[in-house]
């Protein structure tokens, strides 16, 4: 009797999962994929196990289509300089999703010895979701890039650094979030606006640092290299130098001009040791249209010698750096224009 309710039991029928479990291209009647970002999990350890599961394929599924969302928006058409020439270019951008806590299992299987889960993200509620959070990030990036398109109009540098610098900060946080939402929404977000305005300024920005340039004014000699290496400095900022003064240059050009001044600092004396030179060097920047300034010091070097002033001062010299004056020339630059964006 007990074999054959055993045979009886073991031929009982497995009740089949529905379609959606295990189709591509079935729909979940609830959970239909034009209004849900749907994914199954399996497991053979809990109920638990296959929630977790299955909320990472959804996750999964908006990364994968962040990457192709990236590419598309990211494109910008420009004009840079004084030419009509259009270019496309690319700005960085990085984004990912960081919302799983609104993704939810709304239902559940058990197989033999294997949990599924069913998760669903809500499209338009999690984009409802995505924009609120970025609501004030996109206020002060209109208000920072509003300022900036003024001010370049008006040829005030240090409104328009201000304005540029304040938007450049924000943009990166809300290109990434108008990226997430077109993967969660399945189509573009409300940003044609934030767009338009975003390229806009770009193209400004690359206007202007086309048209920068930098004069190099030496308060005195110093070494032979100090020049050299304030002049590579200033091109290696991608910004064209020259000799000119502020007051030497047409009202017309004062836009986009700056001052840098570099100003050694020389004093050689016989010490305990024979003769000592100490060399520091002070760079001090300022935009000709006023306004906005800055300041670099490369640091105090030492040279000795027991007896040879001269060779103390070379051996000073040689320790003031293409790096050392690299890196005093962005300090005083970074406050005084735009650099690097």
């Amino acid at each position: 009797m007990l074999v054959l309710l055993a045979a009886a039991c073991s031929g009982a029928p497995v009740k089949p999962l529905p379609a959606y479990y295990t189709a591509a291209n079935v729909d979940h009647p609830r959970f239909p994929r034009s209004r849900f970002v749907a994914g199954i999990g399996l497991s053979t350890v809990s109920a638990e196990d296959a929630d977790q599961r299955a909320a990472a394929n959804v996750s999964a599924q908006i990364s994968a289509q962040l990457q192709s969302e990236t590419s598309s928006f990211q494109q910008y058409t420009s004009k840079t300089g004084d030419t009509a020439e259009s270019i496309t270019s690319r700005v960085s951008v990085r984004s990912n999703f960081d919302r799983a806590d609104l993704i939810r299992v709304v239902e559940r299987e058990k197989q033999g010895d294997t949990f599924y889960s069913y998760a669903a993200l809500d499209r338009a509620a999690t984009d409802r979701e995505l924009a609120n959070a970025a609501s004030a990030d996109l206020a002060s990036f209109k208000a920072a890039a509003e300022s900036a398109k003024k001010a370049r109009a008006e040829q005030d540098t240090g409104v328009f650094s201000t304005g540029a610098a304040e938007a450049a900060h924000i943009r990166p946080r809300l290109d990434a979030s108008f990226i997430v939402r077109r993967a969660v929404a399945g189509r573009a977000a409300e940003e044609a606006g934030y767009v338009s305005l975003r390229n806009e300024l770009l193209t400004l920005l690359e206007q202007a640092r086309s048209r920068r340039v930098v004069g190099v004014v030496l308060k005195n000699s110093g070494n032979g290299h100090l020049a050299d290496f304030t002049v590579n400095a200033v091109k290696h900022l991608g910004l064209r130098p020259d000799t000119a003064s502020c007051e030497k240059r047409d009202r017309k050009d004062l836009t986009d001009a700056t001052t840098l001044e570099v100003d050694p600092e020389e004093n050689c004396s016989e010490g305990s040791l024979g003769e000592r030179c100490e060399v520091v060097v002070h760079l001090v920047a300022q935009a000709c249209s006023g306004g906005t300034s800055g300041a670099g010091t490369v640091a105090l070097v030492r040279g000795v010698h027991p007896s040879d002033r001269d060779k103390a001062r070379k051996s000073a010299w040689d320790k003031v750096t293409q790096q050392a004056i690299e890196a005093a020339v962005r300090d005083a630059l970074k406050s005084a224009i735009q650099i690097g964006e």
